[in-house]
């Protein structure tokens, strides 16, 4: 079934885009937590100390611009606003090409409501940059998998660049895209000596910036592993606010929704875009979950997780649709009234 033309344009996504304007503007005004405070004070240092601090200089540098206008923690969280709005305005075409027209409208609701994400977002971390970038990586890896057209792989270069600049952390998708091409490397036959020689560039910039780090880093973090339990009440953190119970809940709901949305997904295995939605929120989320809580790994999973959970919801009769999207809403409105409090 071809996709018509209100279903291809962001237009039709346009009230999820709406409330999310409106749940993170209510974010607006909030103070500055103490991580927030620490950010803006490293955009103090050069930009020699920003490249071997090893956070985030392209953060930093855009921080630091738009701090020159006022620091007040409304134009501050502002950027992250509108930075996580332009990620979101490009994200539908992302969820089409991973999970379908039909499946794209419910993972937008899914991510313009979360609690987590809204906060994450507005907040003076570079986390909606990471979005941003991974959007329009994804993005580009969709388009240049569908028409062969190096313009976008010379978009994804450009994009997989930019999110080095803000953590080596985001490395993990141009891993996990080159892991989907060797998969499908009959499929994508025409494409793959392109594709292999656009990883020129960001294996050579991380490895430039972040090999001794990462080589540090691995040696003292490699066996902090979560607990189970842990990992658990970090899956029900999709909406902040939660006590003990209600998180665990929210983890049970989730798990529920991601074993009916692969199920939804059996087909070609081989498929480069099956296989990225797989891979794009076992990975980071397995990360996040166990080993490192950077909320931009969980912001890398979510746009997947999104697209599986709502991809699952769809198997179901009307009225377990209902039920299914009445729990969300209800624990998203929990969570909200929670932080806003």
């Amino acid at each position: 079934m071809a996709d018509s033309a209100p279903a291809t344009s962001w237009h039709a996504h346009r009230w999820p885009l709406l409330a999310y304007l409106v749940l993170a503007g209510s974010r607006l005004p909030q103070p500055l937590h103490v991580a927030e405070a620490i950010a803006l004070t490293r955009t103090d240092l050069a930009l020699e100390d920003w490249l071997a601090f090893g956070y985030s200089p392209g953060y930093l540098l855009i921080l630091n611009l738009w701090a020159t206008a006022t620091s007040s923690p409304l134009w501050l969280h502002t950027l992250g606003l509108a930075t996580g709005l332009l990620a979101l305005i490009m994200a539908p075409r992302v969820l089409r090409g991973l999970a379908g027209v039909h499946a794209s409208t419910g993972a937008m609701w899914f991510l313009c409501c979360s609690p987590f994400i809204v906060d994450h977002l507005v907040r003076v971390t570079p986390s909606s940059l990471a979005l941003l970038t991974m959007v329009g990586s994804t993005l580009c890896f969709l388009e240049f998998l569908r028409a062969g057209d190096n313009r976008w792989l010379a978009g994804w270069s450009a994009t997989s660049l930019a999110a080095l600049l803000l953590h080596g952390g985001l490395f993990v998708l141009p891993l996990l895209q080159s892991a989907c091409m060797l998969i499908a490397r009959e499929r994508t036959h025409a494409r793959q000596r392109q594709w292999w020689l656009a990883q020129i560039l960001p294996l050579a910039l991380f490895v430039s910036l972040f090999a001794d780090p990462v080589e540090r880093f691995l040696r003292s973090r490699i066996g902090d592993i979560a607990a189970p339990l842990e990992a658990l009440e970090g899956l029900g953190r999709v909406s902040d606010g939660l006590n003990f119970p209600g998180t665990l809940a929210t983890a049970a709901l989730i798990l529920f929704l991601l074993f009916s949305g692969l199920r939804a997904q059996q087909g070609n295995r081989r498929d480069p875009r099956r296989s990225l939605l797989w891979a794009g929120w076992l990975a980071p989320g397995a990360i996040w979950l166990l080993w490192l809580p950077y909320p931009f790994y969980a912001l890398m999973a979510a746009p997947f997780l999104a697209a599986v959970v709502s991809a699952g919801i769809r198997t179901y009769p009307k009225w377990g649709r209902q039920v299914l999207w009445t729990a969300i809403l209800f624990i998203y409105g929990w969570g909200h009234m929670t932080v806003l409090r």
